[in-house]
């Protein structure tokens, strides 16, 4: 019947079909809600998915230019000069680091959605943990004048994949850090709370309208902004930290108000 030409459609990758109608069964109506919840979802996972191949292409394509030209620059013109040849060199290992960042997170990215990675928890002692990353972040304090403040009860245990957490922590604080406005304030919390070990990071940036909240977790952010910020990332720091959240059902999300800065949190067992 119609109900199943429609589905075939959407199949076939025509995500603008509509399976509203006027359907005599209580049932059909119920299947024909889904199958329009199911379009418009898939509809936004196939354009993100487009959204994310344009976006890597156009990011692997400027260094890629960038350390041609150079490698050229120096074969032709600066291979005699020492200091023009040391700029050179070091613009091919920052564009070569960059691309290797982004190979790194994209690889990461899919091998996690795939489900190849497996997550081996263990009890590890989530205080010190904080307290480590944090500390990754020191030399911003010491030279770009940023102020962490760390509030972090003692020896607070939890059950996860330690390597896996860290790299949490780690995007959550650095997003922080490039976001926070001009006085350059971020506030690292853990609490023992009922439902858990919350973990929060807070930023006195411009924040994210409520409804941009759903999307930013599958966002690619373009590494054009990224390299005016203090930590430089490949862009899918966010995507990252949802799925290694979503693969240990752990509740995570963000609280912000446009102008007044974000809390990013997450519940620990």
């Amino acid at each position: 019947g119609e109900v199943t030409a429609k589905a075939k459609e959407l199949a076939r990758g025509n995500y603008d079909i509509d399976f509203n109608g006027n359907y005599y069964y209580s049932e059909v109506t119920e299947l024909s809600d889904a199958l329009n919840h199911a379009r418009i979802e898939i509809s936004k996972a196939d354009q993100m998915q487009k959204e994310l191949i344009a976006n890597v292409s156009h990011d692997f394509k400027t260094p890629l230019t960038m350390i041609k030209a150079y490698a050229s620059m120096i074969q032709e013109i600066s291979g005699d000069d020492p200091d023009k040849r040391k700029k050179h060199t070091q613009v091919i290992i920052d564009e070569s680091d960059r691309l290797a960042m982004l190979v790194n997170d994209l690889l990461d990215l899919s091998r996690m959605q795939s489900g190849i990675v497996g997550f081996e928890c263990a009890v590890f002692n989530l205080s010190e943990d904080v307290y480590s990353v944090a500390k990754r972040f020191d030399y911003l304090v010491e030279t770009q004048g940023y102020q962490i403040e760390i509030d972090v009860e003692e020896d607070m245990y939890t059950l996860a994949n330690r390597e896996r957490v860290a790299q949490v922590l780690y995007n959550l604080i650095g997003n922080a850090v490039n976001y926070t406005g001009e006085d350059k304030k971020i506030f690292v919390r853990l609490k023992r709370r009922q439902e858990g070990l919350r973990f929060e990071v807070q930023d006195t940036g411009k924040g994210i309208s409520a409804e941009e909240i759903p999307t930013i977790w599958e966002r690619y952010y373009r590494s054009s902004e990224t390299h005016k910020r203090p930590v430089r990332g490949s862009g899918l720091g966010l995507s990252i930290v949802k799925n290694i959240l979503e693969k240990h059902n752990f509740d995570f999300g963000v609280f912000s108000e446009v102008g007044k800065g974000s809390v990013f949190y997450v519940t620990f067992p």
